[in-house]
């Protein structure tokens, strides 16, 4: 029923609405009227932007592209915007396609610096993604949700282990192109509360997927589906990718950087993070469609 483009859909439309919406909501605070930040920190800070909300497009480009590769039928994809329906295909595609305008605004505000995006006019462009980003990684845990026939996704936990995951993939895309900015020494040390967030959200997520586990668990018409979970296929790529790759290694790793006030762990720690976004996607989808 689902294919690796839908998988690749929900993996790259999570990721970049929790960048945009990590970068919006830091930039919010970064240009508070409370804070004063230096010259060097404000072009560090400038330079990181410039590469986020680009980025954070490009992903929602390929992940539209996915979306529309797996529907096969342009004409259905005009559908959902011509002739619209209270459904949640319609919900997530007006979600991305907002998404998208914002990302290509605030690049062109960040990069190109025209003369009408003023600072006004971008704070009101990160005012309007933070919501919006929410609802789009809301959107792929109410969409799968919503779907009755398949016990695997007709569980409420389901959504918010989605948000928490893209979340935490969003935070390390963020963490990533920090690590690779211009100035990324100053960035870095004011990255830290966004690294403690980043062991929240990864601690959060845990506490989601337990409790998911165990109500599937409770659930007989989720039996097959935990079959294939624990099948010698696919349990591999739960237990090490999604577990392991996605919660436990980057958690420890946040740690010890925190703990020990250094960065060189940053890049190994959020692309292991990544990795484990995109396995806990897969097993959804492909322990779901037997």
């Amino acid at each position: 029923m689902y294919g690796p483009l839908i998988i690749a859909y929900l993996f790259f439309g999570g990721t970049a609405a929790g960048a945009m919406l990590v970068m919006a909501w830091w930039s919010l605070r970064f240009y508070h009227k409370a804070n004063r930040p230096t010259s060097r920190m404000a072009r560090a800070f400038a330079a990181m932007q410039q590469r986020v909300y680009p980025i954070g497009f490009v992903l929602l480009l390929v992940s539209m592209l996915c979306l529309l590769g797996d529907m096969n039928y342009l004409e259905r994809a005009f559908l959902v915007f011509t002739r619209p329906h209270p459904t949640p295909i319609t919900f997530g595609a007006y979600a991305l396609a907002a998404e998208m305008v914002l990302a290509a605004a605030l690049s062109v505000a960040n990069i190109l610096q025209p003369l009408f995006f003023t600072g006004k006019v971008r704070r009101f462009l990160e005012i309007l993604t933070v919501p919006c980003s929410v609802l789009l990684m809301v959107y792929t845990g109410v969409y799968l949700f919503s779907i009755m026939g398949v016990p695997l996704w007709n569980n409420p936990a389901i959504i918010p282990l989605f948000f928490c995951s893209s979340l935490s993939s969003g935070i390390s895309a963020v963490l990533l192109v920090d690590y690779f900015a211009d100035g990324s020494t100053l960035l870095l040390r004011a990255a830290k509360p966004l690294q403690k967030a980043h062991m929240t959200c990864i601690a959060a997520e845990a506490i989601v997927a337990i409790a998911y586990g165990a109500s599937l668990a409770l659930d007989p018409a989720a039996e097959a589906s935990l079959s294939l979970l624990t099948s010698p296929g696919i349990a591999p790529v739960l237990l090490i990718g999604f577990a392991g790759f996605g919660m436990a290694v980057p958690f420890c790793m946040e740690g010890y950087t925190l703990a020990r006030k250094e960065c060189r762990t940053i890049p190994v720690s959020d692309f292991v993070c990544l990795v484990g976004g995109f396995c806990l996607r897969w097993c959804v989808i492909m322990c779901a469609t037997h």
